[in-house]
């Protein structure tokens, strides 16, 4: 391929990155909840990465936006159909809950899908990772070390964002 589509494709790419992160905001400041439904919801935000039913006939959808995002956004939905509200999980606040022996299932309830999942097999080990935006707008990542054998945390860390300095 020449280098001119490649760059024609990244355009298109961040083009529409964009325009997702731009149906977000608008999203976020448009609905209301109680008065907006989930066809509203669906309509500017599109079809939902994981959806959680909830005993009381609620839902939870999350709008993970990875990898290029740094947000994963959870929006409520009543058992009648009706918006109502939504958060955003990558915060330091959130991250605040992990703790050491959380499952797979219980880490991705907390934070929705991860970024990315590496394994390391010499360590004996796998990373999840969130990207995030930290505070002063850099871009980090939030890592869970599993264990692979069990799918349980044994510990957490933060990094800086590779894609923030490329090539570093």
């Amino acid at each position: 391929m020449t280098p001119f589509p490649r760059r024609r494709l990244l355009a298109i790419a961040v083009g529409c990155a964009a325009l997702v992160a731009g149906c977000d905001y608008i999203a976020q400041t448009k609905l209301i909840p109680g008065q907006h439904t989930e066809h509203d919801v669906r309509r500017l935000m599109g079809v939902p990465t994981l959806v959680w039913d909830q005993p009381d006939g609620s839902r939870e959808w999350d709008y993970v936006r990875a990898p290029q995002g740094i947000e994963t956004l959870r929006v409520t939905i009543d058992r009648n159909g009706r918006y109502q509200g939504m958060v955003q999980l990558l915060t330091d606040a959130n991250f605040a809950n992990a703790r050491p022996g959380m499952s797979r299932d219980e880490l991705t309830r907390l934070f929705s899908r991860p970024t990315e999942v590496e394994r390391f097999p010499r360590q004996n080990e796998e990373v999840w990772s969130w990207r995030y935006q930290a505070a002063g707008g850099f871009k980090r990542r939030f890592n869970a070390h599993l264990d692979p054998a069990t799918g349980r945390a044994r510990s957490f860390s933060r990094s800086d964002d590779p894609q923030e300095q490329p090539g570093a």
